[in-house]
């Protein structure tokens, strides 16, 4: 009797048991299971529009949310090739495929990343043509660790805007606001900016005016085509060199009133210019109302009545105005930062918001690993033995 009841508490014990390891190997499992790398990914500034030839960063974070030491992960960016220019990394990618548009860690796991850990990575690239939309995007694959392996990340996106440049054209009568007279000089400014980031290679200038009111007398710098009626300077850049980021140039024309007359009788146009990546950029047009008033000589043949003139009139003669012709000048803008300059200042990013893998939920911290977390399996089995060994003694 006693033997039987023995045998039945210890078949009670082994079964209890087993439910435990059972138990405990599920809830590995699901560990396991559960395991998960978080990415983030930023745009380091505040507007997501940037202009083509700037330089922009992204900044990567990379956290161990598995619950295990991770022995493997390797990192994959892709970028728009053709609209973005690979600049730099920090660290460094082991590989680099610019005509594909792929950056590639092989495994940023060396040293091995610990459970709550976070890695961080800086990119940068040049935007080089303008689009919307330009994507940039990172994933994490081949993920293994103490307990296995775990899927990859799904792809994270941060996107944003690349605008091109401008050649604005502000032109205008010099001095500002004088008043052209019938038979004396007329002088026009164009300033001329290169609103972009790049550099400005190519900058045609073509300006149109009424020949029956304005008589072209000449220009600085001197056109590429002069014929009544049109102006043309086939690439300003051959006098001024490449006009760097928001620079100016200033172009004068010195033209003769040959009528009166009251509206616009001059414009001019940017059409055609290039940056340094061969974009066109947004041309600008702009034109200038003036009035032209009668000049201060009489025509006729009179004769002069007093000996102070030699112009055979009866007036006062009034010398005529000479055209004053502004210097030319550039604007020099501040220095374009290098690569490394700009690594260095991108230290802190503020007023971002990042781009985050929510697909990829957070999970209790790992069980069911032997060591010190077998020790209640343990405790439960020499429990159970007790208990069993109680129940035989009674019996």
């Amino acid at each position: 009797m006693k033997s039987r009841a023995l045998y039945q508490t210890l078949f009670i014990a082994v079964g209890l048991l087993v439910m435990t390891l059972l138990s405990l190997a599920q809830i590995q499992q699901i560990s396991r299971a559960q395991g998960s790398v978080t990415l983030n990914k930023i745009l380091n500034r505040t507007s997501p529009v940037v202009r083509v030839g700037e330089v922009l960063s992204f900044t990567i974070t990379l956290t161990n949310d598995a619950g295990f030491t991770l022995t493997n992960v390797t990192l994959v960016d892709t970028y728009n090739q053709g609209v973005l220019a690979f600049a730099g990394g920090a660290p460094a990618p082991d590989g680099i495929d610019s005509g594909n548009g792929v950056l590639t860690w092989t495994n940023v796991a060396a040293p091995p990343i610990l459970p709550g850990q976070t890695l961080t990575f800086t990119v940068f690239f040049t935007a080089e043509h303008p689009r919307t939309t330009v994507v940039n995007r990172v994933r994490a694959q081949d993920i293994t660790g103490t307990m296995g392996a775990i899927s990859d990340t799904n792809d994270t996106d941060a996107t944003h805007d690349a605008i091109g440049g401008q050649a604005p054209l502000f032109k205008n009568i010099f001095p500002p606001g004088s008043q052209p007279q019938v038979g004396f000089p007329v002088t026009f400014t164009h300033l001329i900016t290169n609103d972009g980031a790049a550099l400005m290679t190519h900058l045609p200038l073509t300006d149109t005016y009424n020949a029956t009111i304005l008589q072209f007398n000449f220009a600085i710098p001197s056109p590429t085509l002069a014929s009544p009626g049109v102006l043309v300077w086939a690439d300003l850049t051959t006098d001024f060199g490449d006009i760097p980021p928001f620079g100016t140039v200033v172009v004068t024309t010195v033209f003769t009133a040959a009528a009166q007359f009251n509206g616009s009788v001059n414009q001019a146009s940017t059409a055609g210019a290039l940056d340094e990546f061969n974009n066109a950029l947004a041309a600008g047009f702009d034109e200038v109302p003036i009035t032209i008033i009668g000049g201060g000589q009489d025509t006729d043949d009179r004769v002069d009545e007093d000996n102070d003139n030699d112009d055979n009139d009866n007036e006062e003669d009034i010398p005529a105005p000479t055209a004053t012709v502004p210097v030319v000048s550039t604007a020099t803008p501040a220095p374009t930062p290098t690569l490394e300059q700009f690594i260095t200042n991108t230290t802190s990013v503020t007023g971002t918001t990042p781009v985050t893998n929510s697909s990829t939920p957070r999970y209790l911290p790992e069980t069911g690993q032997w060591g010190l977390s077998g020790w209640p399996i343990i405790a439960w089995g020499l429990g159970l033995l007790m208990v069993s060994l109680y129940l035989w003694k009674k019996n």
